[in-house]
């Protein structure tokens, strides 16, 4: 008998008969008329080729045989069960699994906040949050397919990684809490003549940017530190090193230990959603990458209303 010869209609009116006792119940279980359930029951019996049911004063009383076959059919069923448990949980967000992978200055504050506001939303998913280094490597995670979605501040061009710009927002200036430009609405690069200043690495293409400004506005600075990263940044200035330009993302989360005000002209800072081109994104990356955007929009609100109070 090969397996194709059972339906699964077949197994399910077997199934119903035994747990049900009656093929009246079994019809009603299944939502089909009597005569149907006794062709079902009649085909599975030629099907698995030995007798399953006996009458016996006009009931059907299923042989050792059939017993002995229900109870594989319900491991089968239970299996089934699980299957569709399963697929409930995944419709409703509550099963599955989440890859992300951020750029420091992406994933060191913001999507921390964001990951454990979206797993208690939706217990049951599992998040892994990575933090691989520079935005290449990002993007290369997402196209092996190691990553659901990236974050980076960098737009590296990939043919199997569509890149979406999220944010566009000007690079605040952070300063010690007391320092003397900590009372300025806005800093500009004549406010920072000789000033011990914080800086990225050479390599960077925001350093480049901001030295770009300072020597159109022929404004030195006193290069004291450099550091790759955002938060060191925030730290060395914390600590009196200087002052800096640094991601307004990671700025917005340093208020409580830095001063933080607009500077102008705005340097730009940008932040990409990577995802792959092939396929669609699955709900909970999708979930995922909306409730970064909110996250963003928030954290980005108090450059948004500051900047509007300047142009007033």
């Amino acid at each position: 008998m090969a397996s194709s010869d059972l339906k699964i209609r077949q197994v399910e009116a077997f199934r119903a008969l035994m747990q049900r006792h009656t093929v009246t119940r079994a019809a009603q279980t299944l939502h089909v008329s009597q005569p149907a359930v006794s062709r079902l029951l009649a085909d599975f019996e030629t099907g698995v080729g030995f007798r399953l049911f006996e009458r016996q004063q006009g009931r059907l009383v299923p042989t050792a045989e059939a017993r002995v076959l229900y109870e594989e059919v319900e491991r089968t069923f239970v299996g089934l069960d699980h299957i569709t448990h399963a697929a409930q949980q995944i419709r409703a967000m509550r099963l599955g699994s989440l890859r992300v992978a951020g750029s420091p200055a992406v994933a060191l504050e913001l999507l921390p906040a964001v990951v454990a506001a979206f797993i208690r939303a939706h217990p049951g998913v599992d998040v892994t949050l990575l933090t691989p280094g520079g935005a290449g490597t990002v993007v290369d995670l997402v196209a092996a397919g190691h990553c659901d979605i990236g974050f980076t501040t960098e737009a590296v061009p990939h043919p199997a990684v569509r890149l979406e710009r999220l944010t566009d927002a000007p690079m605040p200036c952070i300063m010690p809490l007391g320092h003397r430009l900590a009372k300025n609405r806005i800093v500009r690069p004549e406010d920072l003549r000789d000033e011990p200043f914080v800086s990225f690495p050479r390599s960077f293409d925001a350093r480049n940017a901001i030295d770009r400004v300072f020597v159109e506005h022929d404004v030195h600075r006193q290069l004291i530190v450099e550091a790759q990263l955002s938060q060191i940044m925030i730290s060395l200035v914390a600590n009196g090193a200087g002052v800096a330009l640094i991601d307004p993302v990671t700025a917005a989360f340093a208020r409580k230990r830095v001063a933080v005000r607009p500077f102008h002209p705005d340097i730009k800072d940008q932040i990409y959603l990577a995802s792959a081109t092939s396929g669609s994104a699955s709900g909970v990356a999708t979930i995922f990458a909306d409730s970064t955007r909110v996250a963003l929009k928030d954290a980005l609100k108090f450059q948004v209303d500051r900047s509007s109070r300047r142009r007033c």
